[in-house]
C-alpha cells in the first residue's frame, strides 16, 4: 500500500495524445481512431482545432507533459506542417526525459516508413520548403522523425481494413497503458494484506452488483489502493470511470458537474445533467445495459453519495461494482455499501520498502542508513503518506540532517502531513473537537474508554455520540481491552493545534501535556483560567517542588494527572509539596496522582463533577473527614497506599461503583457505608494484610465482584438481613444464614473452613489462595471446601498463590459445572486423575507452577492447554480420546476403515460441511522439541510457502516455538497465529488468517505473566480450513487452470500485550486433506525451500520419494502414516496433535 489521496495521482491527466495532419486524416482515420480510444474509456487529447496560435501552443504543451502514451499518424502531409513537428520534437523530449515511463508509437498511415525514417519523397520536399525556419530547428526536425520512425508501430498497408489496424492499435495501446501504469505503481504502491482483502472483495467473477467501501485514516492509502485495483480489473468492464477527490471537486464545480463527469465517461458523452436526481429513462436503460467499474474517491458526506449513486445496485448494469473511498464510516453504513474494509497500517517490512523507494529509489536503505531509516520509520508508524512525504524530503540529506529532520519531527510535525491529516479534524463539531484533544493529550492509553466517556460527558461533551464519530473517521480505535487508541501521526496532529493555541506561552494553552512546560507553569505559579488538563508523565522529571498555591491561578482545570508508569516504591515521589497544598480545583472531572505526597486531601476540595479519583502508592493516611459530597464520583483507587489507616465514609457518593483498596496493608477495617452503596459493583481489598472484617449492615443489590485474596486476618463478615433493623445480628465467620451477598461474578478469598458455610451460587468465578505464614492445612481445608454447596455451581476455579498447597484433591470431579480451571504459582507436584472426570472442562491453565512434574490425562471437552513456566514438568499423560471436532462432523469411520489396505495409512471420513466449529489449541514448555518427521513444512523463518495441492478439502494443523530471548510480558491478552495468503498464477490473492487471542483464564489486565524458557503453541483451526477450502473451490469453479502451481504462504506471528512482537524461533505445520470425501494425512508433498532444506540433512524419506514423483501425483499416491507410529484403523484430529507432541517430544512427554 501506500500514499494517500493526497499526493499525486498514479496516472496522468491523458492517457493518450494523438499526433496527426489535420488535411490528411482528420474526418477519416483519426477520427475513427479517436472514436475506438473513448470507446475503450481511454483519456485521449486530440486537437481538431484548425487555427492555431500562441495560446493553442502553450495548452498543447500542457497537454503532451500530462499525457502517458503518444500515438503520432504519420501521412503524405505530415512533415509540411511545422506545427506537427514541433509537437513531434516537444514529444521526443518527454521521452528522453522519461525514457522509462513515456510510450510513442507511430502509425504510417498510406505511406512508408523510410520515406519518414529517411525524409525522402514528400517529407524531403516539405523540408527543403522550411529552408526559412532555420538549420538548428530544421535539424531538430530530422532527428525526431528519425527517431519516432524507428520505434515499434504499425504500418497500414499490411492491413486489409481500417477496423482491423485500429483494432490491432486499441489492443497494443491498452497493453502499454497496463505495463506503464503496473511500473509506475510499483514506485507509489507495495501490495499487501489491504489490497487482497479488497480484492476478494470484489468477486469479481459474481453476477450481481456490489458496492465496496474502503475506509481509514488520512494519508493510510485508501485512494492509491482504489487506483491499483482500478488499473488492475476495470478493462474487464464495459464502462468505467475513476473520480478523484470527489469531494473537494463537487465543493469547487458543483455535484452537477461530477455527476456528469461520472456519466460522460461510462457513457462516452456530454449529457450536461442539471440535477442528479432527475435524469431520463433513457440514460437509465443504457446505465443498467452496462456493467460498469466505479471508484468514487474521498467522499465525505451521505448526501453526496445518496446524489451520485442513490439508486446503488437498481442503477447499474449485471456484474457492476462500485468502490468508494472514505475517512467517515457512517458514509458507507449509511449509504448501504456492501462491504466495508478499514485500511490496516503498513508492517515494518513493507513500510521500510516504502520509504526507500522515496528516499533512495530501492527497496531497501544505503549501506550506513539502515538505522536511521528504520527510526524514520518506526516515527510513521505505517502510515504511507507519511512514508513517501518523509523519504522524498530525505532524498540526497546527508546523515547528520537526517537526524536533525528527525528530532525536529518529535517537537514540530511535518506541514505536508498535518495538512491531510487535518482534514478529518477540521469536519468536527467543537464538541467533537474538545473531545478528540482530550483523547490527543490527555487520554491516550489512560483509562478504559467506558472511563473516558464518562468523565467527557460530565464535561458536558456528549461523549457517547462524540466518540462513536471519532471512531467513524477513523481518528480512534478502540482496543480488544476496551481501552481507547490513536494513531500517533494523528496525536502529535491533535497535539500541534493545541501548540498553535499559543506557541510561545505554554500558559495560555487549554491542555499541558509536556513535562518541561508544565513544570515551569506549577514551579513558577504561573497557571491561568486557559489551562483545562494538565497530563504529566512523571518518568520524564527528576523533581518538582510545588508550592501551596500551584493550582490557585486555574480554577477551569477539569483534568489533571501525574502519572508514574514504573512506580514500584511507595514513597518515591518526584513531585513534593513542601508546604503541603490550599486548593486544588473544585471543577476537577478527573483527578490522577501516582505516589500522592501528603497524608489528606485539602479540607476545602469538595468537586461536585468528579468523577474519578486515582491515588495509588500514596502517602495518605486518611482520604478525608466524615462523609464528603462526592456526587458524581464512580470510580476510586487507592491501592498500595501502605499508610492508608482507614477506608473513607462513602454515604455521600451515591454513584460509586468501583473501589480498589488492593495491597493497603494497614487498613484493618472497611467502612460500612461501603455495601449500603446503592450502585456497587466491585470491590478489591486483596492484600490488605491487616483487615480483619468486612461489616454490613446492608448491601448493594448491584455488587458483582469481591477481591479479597490475601486477606489472611480476615475472620468475620457481619451483616444483616434487609428484614431486620436489629443491628446485633452479627456472626463471626462466612455463614449463608447473615451473607447478603449472592450471584458474584468474581469472588477472589484466602482458603479457610469458613467457606464451607457459603450458598449456592455464591459466586461463578472463584480464586483461592493461602499465606506463606499459615499454620493451618490447607489440603485439609480443601478437602472440606470441594464439596460444600458454594462450589456446586462454580464455572471458573483458580488456585493463585497458594503455598502451602502440593496437591489437589479427588473431590474436584465433584465440581460438574466447572468451565476454566487455573493453577498460578503454586507448589504442586502433581494433579489428581479426576481431573479427567470434569464433564464440561475447557480451557486449563497452569502458570509459573515451578514443581510441578506431570498432568494426567484431560477430559475429552477441552479446547484449550496452556502451560507457562513450568520447569519441572516432565510426563503430560494422555489428553484423552474425544475427537478434535465434535461428534457429528464425523461420519462413516467403520466403512473407511474397512475401505483401507494400506496398514501404514490413516484414512479419515470427514463430514466437511460441518467444518465450521471452534478452535483447539495447546500450550507447553518447548523443552526438548524436535518437529521430527511429523510436520510437512517446518522453518526458522516465520514465512512458509507451498504448491497448492489438487485437493479441495484441506486441513492444516499449525505450531511455533516462541523464543524466549527476553522476558516477554504476555498480559493479558497475548496474540498468535498466521497468516495465509493463497496465490494463483493469474495473479489473484486471497487474505485469511488464523488467530488466537491468548485470553488467560489466571489473569486480569493488571497481572503481566512473563514467561522464561521456549514455548511451543499447536494449533488447529476449523474456520481458517474452511475458508481456505471455500477460496480454493471458488478459483477452480471460475478456471480450473488458475489454481496449478498456485501457492500458499503462510506467514506466522506472535504479539505481546504491548503489541510488542515476540521473536519465533521455529514455525510449521502438518496437514490433512480430502480426496473424494476421505480425509489423508499427507506425509510427503511437495516442500517449501526451508523444509527441504531440514528434510535433507536429517535425510528423510520424502526426498527419495521427491526425485521421482512430481508434487501433483505424490499427493495421489502417497498416503503414508508417520514412521514410528503404530497403523490404526481410524484416527481423529486431537489424536493427530496428541500424537505429534508425543513424537515431538521424543517420548518425553507423554501423549
Amino acid at each position: 500500500m501506500a500514499s494517500s489521496s493526497s499526493s499525486s495521482s498514479p496516472f496522468k491527466k491523458h492517457d493518450v495524445f494523438i499526433s496527426f495532419r489535420g488535411e490528411d486524416t482528420r474526418t477519416n482515420f483519426t477520427s475513427f481512431l479517436h472514436a475506438a480510444l473513448c470507446k475503450n474509456h481511454i483519456e485521449t487529447y486530440i486537437d481538431y482545432r484548425i487555427e492555431k496560435g500562441e495560446e493553442v501552443w502553450e495548452e498543447l504543451e500542457k497537454a503532451i507533459k500530462a499525457s502517458a502514451l503518444f500515438l503520432v499518424v504519420f501521412s503524405e502531409n505530415y512533415a509540411s506542417s511545422t506545427w506537427c513537428l514541433n509537437e513531434l520534437v516537444e514529444i521526443m523530449k518527454c521521452k528522453k526525459n522519461d525514457e522509462d515511463n513515456v510510450v510513442v508509437i507511430p502509425v504510417f498511415y498510406r505511406i512508408e516508413a523510410s520515406h519518414v525514417r529517411k525524409q525522402t519523397g514528400s517529407y524531403h520536399t516539405a523540408l527543403l520548403k522550411q529552408k526559412k525556419q532555420g538549420k538548428d530547428k530544421i535539424q531538430r526536425w530530422k532527428i525526431a522523425l528519425f527517431e519516432v520512425a524507428n520505434l515499434s508501430g504499425f504500418d497500414s498497408s499490411t492491413y486489409r481494413t481500417e477496423a482491423d489496424l485500429i483494432g490491432d492499435i486499441i489492443k497494443a495501446v491498452l497493453q502499454k497503458l497496463n505495463q506503464k501504469y503496473t511500473n509506475e505503481l510499483r514506485c507509489l504502491f507495495i501490495p499487501d494484506e489491504n489490497y487482497s482483502s479488497i480484492e476478494s472483495l470484489l468477486k469479481v467473477d459474481s453476477r450481481e452488483v456490489r458496492t465496496i467501501g474502503i475506509w481509514g485514516m488520512g494519508g493510510i492509502g485508501k485512494t492509491t489502493l482504489a487506483a491499483a485495483i482500478f488499473q488492475k480489473v476495470s478493462s474487464m468492464y464495459e464502462g468505467s470511470c475513476f473520480l478523484e477527490n470527489v469531494t473537494e471537486e463537487s465543493k469547487r464545480h458543483g455535484l452537477s458537474y461530477t455527476y456528469n463527469r461520472l456519466l460522460s465517461k461510462l457513457l462516452g458523452e456530454d449529457l450536461h445533467i442539471e440535477t442528479p436526481k432527475v435524469i431520463s429513462s433513457m440514460v437509465m436503460k443504457r446505465l443498467k445495459r452496462m456493467k460498469a467499474f466505479i471508484v468514487l474517491d474521498d467522499v465525505r458526506t451521505l448526501e453526496l453519495l445518496d446524489n451520485l449513486i442513490g439508486a446503488g445496485h437498481d442503477c447499474l448494469g449485471v456484474g457492476s461494482r462500485v468502490i468508494v473511498t472514505t475517512r467517515d464510516k457512517h458514509v458507507l453504513t449509511g449509504g448501504g455499501i456492501d462491504e466495508i474494509h478499514q485500511v490496516k497500517e503498513m508492517n515494518s517490512q513493507n513500510s521500510i520498502r516504502l520509504f526507500s523507494l522515496n528516499a533512495f529509489k530501492k527497496i531497501l536503505p544505503n549501506e550506513g542508513y539502515e538505522e536511521i531509516s528504520n527510526n524514520v520509520v518506526s516515527y510513521t508508524k505505517g502510515n504511507p503518506l507519511a512514508l513517501k512525504v518523509l523519504g522524498s524530503f530525505l532524498r540526497t540529506k546527508s546523515k547528520k540532517e537526517w537526524n536533525s529532520a528527525l528530532n525536529k519531527l518529535k517537537e514540530i510535525p511535518n506541514a505536508e502531513i498535518q495538512k491531510v491529516l487535518r482534514l478529518s479534524y477540521d469536519e468536527l463539531d467543537d464538541t467533537e473537537k474538545n473531545i478528540f484533544l482530550d483523547v490527543a493529550c490527555f487520554f491516550k492509553g489512560f483509562g478504559s474508554s467506558s472511563s473516558v466517556t464518562k468523565i467527557l460527558n460530565a464535561c458536558g461533551f456528549f461523549a457517547d455520540i462524540g466518540i462513536r464519530n471519532l471512531l467513524d473517521k477513523a481518528l480512534v480505535t478502540i482496543t480488544s481491552e476496551n481501552f481507547i487508541k490513536m494513531h500517533d501521526l494523528i496525536k502529535q496532529m491533535g497535539r500541534e493545534i493545541v501548540r498553535e493555541e499559543s506557541i510561545k506561552n505554554p500558559r495560555q494553552r487549554s491542555r499541558l501535556w509536556n513535562a518541561d512546560e508544565i513544570c515551569d507553569v506549577l514551579t513558577d505559579n504561573n497557571g491561568t483560567t486557559a489551562v483545562e488538563s494538565i497530563c504529566l508523565d512523571m518518568d520524564q522529571t527528576t523533581c518538582i517542588n510545588l508550592n501551596s498555591n500551584a493550582f490557585t491561578k486555574m480554577p477551569n482545570l477539569k483534568m489533571l494527572a501525574f502519572n508514574d508508569h514504573h512506580q514500584d516504591v511507595m514513597g518515591f515521589n518526584s513531585v513534593h509539596l513542601l508546604e503541603g497544598v490550599d486548593f486544588f480545583p473544585n471543577n476537577l472531572r478527573s483527578f490522577g496522582w501516582s505516589a500522592y505526597p501528603l497524608n489528606s486531601l485539602p479540607s476545602n476540595f469538595s468537586p461536585s463533577n468528579l468523577v474519578e479519583l486515582y491515588l495509588p502508592y500514596s502517602n495518605l493516611e486518611k482520604l478525608w473527614n466524615g462523609a464528603q459530597n462526592f456526587p458524581s464520583l464512580e470510580r476510586i483507587d487507592l491501592s498500595k497506599s501502605a499508610r492508608l489507616l482507614e477506608c473513607p465514609n462513602f454515604s455521600n457518593a451515591p454513584n460509586l461503583k468501583h473501589i480498589k483498596l488492593e495491597n493497603c496493608e494497614s487498613i484493618c477495617h472497611v467502612d460500612p457505608s461501603i455495601f449500603n452503596l446503592p450502585k456497587l459493583e466491585d470491590l478489591n481489598v486483596s492484600g490488605c494484610k491487616s483487615l480483619k472484617s468486612l461489616y454490613s449492615s446492608t448491601r448493594s443489590q448491584s455488587f458483582q465482584r469481591l477481591y479479597a485474596g490475601e486477606c489472611y486476618n480476615l475472620q468475620e463478615f457481619i451483616s444483616m438481613p434487609q428484614n431486620t433493623n436489629d443491628p446485633s445480628t452479627t456472626t463471626t465467620g462466612l455463614t449463608s444464614s447473615t451473607l447478603l451477598i449472592r450471584n458474584l461474578d468474581v469472588f477472589t478469598f484466602p482458603i479457610c473452613e469458613s467457606l464451607v458455610d457459603l450458598p449456592e451460587n455464591f459466586s461463578y468465578d472463584i480464586t483461592l489462595s493461602d499465606s506463606k505464614m499459615n499454620d493451618k492445612d490447607t489440603l485439609t481445608t480443601l478437602h472440606k471446601l470441594l464439596p460444600s454447596p458454594c462450589f456446586r455451581y462454580v464455572r471458573g476455579l483458580c488456585f493463585s498463590y497458594c503455598h502451602n498447597l502440593s496437591e489437589i484433591p479427588d473431590s474436584i470431579s465433584l465440581l460438574s459445572s466447572l468451565e476454566n480451571l487455573g493453577l498460578f504459582a503454586c507448589p504442586i507436584i502433581s494433579l489428581p486423575e479426576s481431573i479427567n472426570c470434569l464433564p464440561r472442562l475447557m480451557f486449563f491453565e497452569v502458570a509459573n507452577c515451578e514443581m510441578l512434574q506431570s498432568i494426567p490425562s484431560l477430559p475429552q471437552s477441552i479446547q484449550s492447554f496452556r502451560v507457562w513456566n513450568c520447569e519441572s514438568l516432565q510426563n503430560v499423560i494422555e489428553l484423552g480420546t474425544k475427537p478434535l471436532l465434535p461428534a457429528d462432523v464425523l461420519e462413516n469411520k467403520e466403512e473407511a476403515a474397512s475401505d483401507n489396505n494400506d496398514d501404514d495409512g490413516y484414512n479419515y471420513s470427514y463430514n466437511w460441511d460441518t467444518l465450521i466449529k471452534g478452535k483447539i489449541c495447546y500450550m507447553l514448555p518447548a523443552g526438548n522439541f524436535k518437529n521430527g518427521d511429523w510436520f510437512h513444512y517446518h522453518s526458522t523463518q516465520t514465512l512458509v510457502s507451498i504448491e497448492l495441492p489438487p485437493s479441495d478439502n484441506l486441513g492444516f494443523i499449525f505450531y511455533l516455538v516462541l523464543s524466549q530471548v527476553q522476558s516477554y510480558r504476555i498480559g493479558y491478552h497475548g496474540s498468535f497465529g498466521c497468516e495465509c495468503y493463497l496465490e494463483t498464477t493469474c495473479g489473484e490473492c486471497i487474505s485469511i488468517r488464523s488467530f488466537f487471542v491468548d485470553e488467560s483464564v489466571l489473569l486480569n489486565p493488571h497481572t503481566p505473566l512473563h514467561i522464561f524458557s521456549d514455548h511451543l503453541f499447536l494449533w488447529y483451526d476449523a474456520q481458517c480450513c474452511k475458508q481456505i477450502m471455500e477460496a480454493v473451490k471458488e478459483i477452480k469453479a471460475n478456471d480450473m487452470s488458475a489454481i496449478h502451481n498456485s501457492k500458499l504462504t503462510f506467514k506466522f506471528f506472535a504479539r505481546t500485550q504491548d503489541n510488542m512482537e515476540a521473536a519465533i524461533k521455529e514455525c510449521g505445520f502438518r496437514w490433512i486433506y480430502s480426496s473424494e470425501g476421505q480425509v489423508v494425512e499427507e506425509e510427503e508433498g511437495c516442500e517449501s525451500e526451508t523444509s527441504k532444506e531440514t528434510h535433507t540433512v536429517e535425510g528423510s524419506e520424502s526426498d527419495e520419494q521427491e526425485e521421482t514423483v512430481p508434487p501433483a501425483m505424490n499427493f495421489q499416491q502417497s498416503v503414508y502414516g508417520t514412521p514410528n507410529l503404530e497403523a490404526v484403523e481410524t484416527k481423529d484430529l486431537r489424536s493427530v496433535l496428541e500424537e505429534l507432541l508425543h513424537i515431538g517430544f521424543g517420548g518425553d512427554l507423554m501423549l
